[in-house]
C-alpha cells in the first residue's frame, strides 16, 4: 500500500487523486457515483485492531470496483472515520450533531462541484441511524440523489448481534494478516430485545476454522460490486420522451475475486494508535508521559498540477518519513488523521471538500477529550492545510483549558531556502509542495500544467497584503488566482523536494524528541 493512501488503491476512482481541472472538464458528472465510506474505531469483540472497519471495508470496496469493471463511473472520497461510537469499546467518535454537520457539509461540497449522486458505504453499527438521517437530509438539502449500502447487507456485519460476526472475523484477520487476539475483557450486552438495546462491550467471537475467509470476502464483493452497478444505472441520465431510462451497460461482475495480500489495504500510519488491538492500547505504558499525534490536512484544489488530496498526502509523507528516526522506545503514537479541513476559500474549484470552522472545532474537542479519557495527556497537532491553523490554534487553547492538556502545534521547525518572493507568497501549490509531490508521489504530479501565479509582490507599494502583511485583507482563491496556484510551481524539481523532505522529516523528528525529553 502507498504510504499516501487515501481511500481507494486505484488512483483512477479516487477523488484525492485527481486534480481540480479535471475533474471540473468531467463530462459524466451527472452519471458519476462518489462514494463516501463510512468506518468507525471500535473493538467488536473481534479481537483484531482498531482499525479493522475500514481495513476490511476499504479492501471490499476496492475489489468491487475492480470486479465489476465500475473505476470509469465512481469516485471515492477519502474515508468518513469520525462518526457516532457510543460506547467504552468504541474510539475516536464525536457527537452525533458533529457528525450530521460534517457528513452534510461533505455533500455540499459534493454538490459543489458538480456532481448529483452520493453514496455512504457504511462499516459501522453505530453509525447506521446517522448515515440514514443524513442521507435524507442531503437528498432535500442540497438535492443529491442519495444512496447507501451497509456492510452487513454484504455478509460483513460488526453488531454484536449481527450472526455473521464469525464470517467478519475469519475475513478480518484474513485481510489484515494477523490471528484474533482472545479477549479477557467480560461482555456487557443488555436490553437485547429493547432496541436500541446495550453493548457496552460486545460478546468475544471465537474463531470458526472452517470458515472459508476467501469465500466470504469474494461473496461480498461480488455482492458491492452487483449493488453498485444497481446504483449506476439508477436514473442515471434524464428519461427519454418513450419513458425509458438511458443508462450504462455495464460487463457482468467477474466470478473470480482474489483477497488482497494480507495487510494491503491497512491505511496505518507507523505507530498509528487504530493499529493496536483494545487489549494492546489498555496495556500501553506510562500514557501520561506519551505523545499523541493528531495530523490534519485538507482536501482540496491545487492547481492544474496536483492531486487534489495534496494536504492530506504530505502529512503522511512526512509523518513516514519522521517516526522511524525516532528511538523504538520513544512514547509517540499516532491518532487518526482528521483529513477534511475547513477549506472554504478554496472553493468554486472543482474538488474541494470543506467542513465549517464550527465543525472541525468540535472534532478536536473531542478527540482531545478522548484521548484524556484514555489516560493521555498530551497532543500536538500535525497540520498541513494554513485554512486550518486559526481554529486548531483556538481550539488548543481551549483543550489546554478545559482539559488541562498539554497541547500544541508540530509547526516552525523547518523552512525552506526558497527566493524572498516565493518564500513570502508561495504558500499554495507553489515551489515547495510541488517539489515534495515530486519527491513522495511523482506519479501524482503534472509538470506539464504547472505554473507560476503570485497573490502579491513583495515589493509592491503600501502594506496591505494578502497574507502576512501589517495589513491583510480575507480572501477567496477566485480573488488573488486564477489557477488556484499561489507561488512558482515551474521551479519545483524532486531533487529540492528530495533534500527538503529528507531535512524537514528530520527537524520534525528532532522536535518530537525535543518534547519528549522537554
Amino acid at each position: 500500500m502507498h504510504p499516501l493512501w487515501l481511500a481507494n488503491q486505484d488512483p483512477a476512482s479516487a477523488w484525492a487523486h485527481q486534480t481540480w481541472s479535471d475533474l471540473a472538464a468531467r463530462q459524466d458528472k451527472d452519471q458519476t457515483l462518489v462514494v463516501l465510506p463510512v468506518h468507525g474505531f471500535a473493538d467488536h469483540g473481534l479481537g483484531l485492531t482498531l482499525d479493522v472497519e475500514e481495513t476490511v471495508g476499504s479492501a471490499v470496496l476496492g475489489c468491487a470496483l475492480t470486479a465489476g469493471s465500475l473505476q470509469p463511473h465512481v469516485l471515492v472520497l477519502p474515508p468518513f472515520c469520525l462518526g457516532a461510537a457510543p460506547y467504552a469499546h468504541c474510539h475516536f467518535s464525536v457527537d452525533i450533531e458533529t457528525a450530521l454537520d460534517a457528513l452534510a457539509e461533505i455533500a455540499a461540497s459534493v454538490k459543489a462541484a458538480g456532481f448529483s449522486r452520493l453514496l455512504f458505504f457504511n462499516t459501522s453499527p453505530w453509525c447506521a441511524e446517522v448515515i440514514a438521517t443524513a442521507a435524507i437530509d442531503a437528498r432535500t438539502t442540497f438535492d443529491v440523489r442519495t444512496y447507501v449500502i451497509a456492510s452487513a447487507n454484504l455478509g460483513l456485519g460488526f453488531h454484536p448481534a449481527d450472526v455473521q460476526r464469525v464470517q467478519t472475523q475469519a475475513v478480518a484477520a484474513r485481510v489484515l494478516g494477523r490471528a484474533p487476539v482472545p479477549n479477557a475483557v467480560s461482555a456487557d450486552v443488555r436490553d437485547t430485545e429493547f432496541r436500541p438495546g446495550f453493548f457496552g462491550q460486545p460478546a468475544a467471537v471465537v474463531p470458526d476454522r472452517a470458515v472459508d475467509a476467501d469465500a466470504v470476502f469474494s461473496a461480498a464483493a461480488r455482492k458491492l460490486a452487483g449493488l453498485l452497478g444497481d446504483i449506476i444505472r439508477h436514473e442515471s441520465v434524464a428519461v427519454d420522451g418513450m419513458g425509458a431510462v438511458n443508462s450504462p451497460t455495464l460487463p457482468p461482475v467477474a466470478t473470480t475475486i482474489a483477497v488482497p495480500p494480507p495487510g494491503e489495504s491497512s491505511a496505518a500510519l507507523p505507530r498509528a494508535l487504530m493499529a493496536l488491538t483494545a487489549a494492546e492500547l489498555a496495556a500501553l505504558p506510562d500514557k501520561g508521559r506519551a505523545w499523541v499525534i493528531l495530523p490534519t490536512g485538507a482536501i482540496e484544489q491545487h492547481g492544474h498540477h496536483l492531486p487534489l488530496g495534496t494536504d492530506a498526502m504530505l502529512g503522511r509523507l512526512w509523518l513516514t518519513q519522521a517516526l522511524p528516526q525516532l528511538a523504538v522506545d520513544a512514547p509517540v503514537f499516532v491518532a487518526p488523521p482528521i483529513v477534511f479541513g475547513k477549506s472554504n476559500e478554496h472553493l468554486g474549484f472543482a474538488g474541494t471538500v470543506s467542513i465549517s470552522a464550527r465543525t472541525l472545532r468540535r472534532q478536536l474537542l473531542a478527540y482531545a477529550a478522548h484521548l484524556q479519557s484514555l489516560g493521555f495527556r498530551q497532543l500536538a497537532v500535525l497540520n498541513t492545510h494554513g485554512g486550518n491553523t486559526p481554529i486548531v490554534v483556538a481550539t488548543l487553547r481551549e483543550i489546554q483549558t478545559t482539559l488541562g492538556l498539554r497541547a500544541g502545534m508540530l509547526s516552525g521547525y523547518y523552512l525552506p531556502a526558497q527566493e524572498p518572493q516565493e518564500a513570502a507568497f508561495g504558500f499554495h501549490a507553489g515551489e515547495w509542495e510541488t517539489s515534495l509531490m515530486l519527491a513522495g508521489a511523482p506519479e501524482w504530479v503534472r509538470m506539464d500544467r504547472a505554473v507560476c501565479e503570485y497573490p502579491a509582490l513583495l515589493d509592491a507599494p503600501g502594506g496591505l497584503r494578502p497574507e502576512g502583511g501589517a495589513a491583510v485583507f480575507a480572501w477567496k482563491t477566485a480573488d488573488i488566482s486564477k489557477s488556484g496556484v499561489m507561488g512558482d510551481a515551474t521551479r519545483a524539481t524532486a531533487e529540492k523536494g528530495a533534500r527538503w523532505l529528507a531535512e524537514a522529516s528530520t527537524a520534525l523528528a528532532s522536535k518530537i524528541t525535543a518534547l519528549i525529553t522537554g
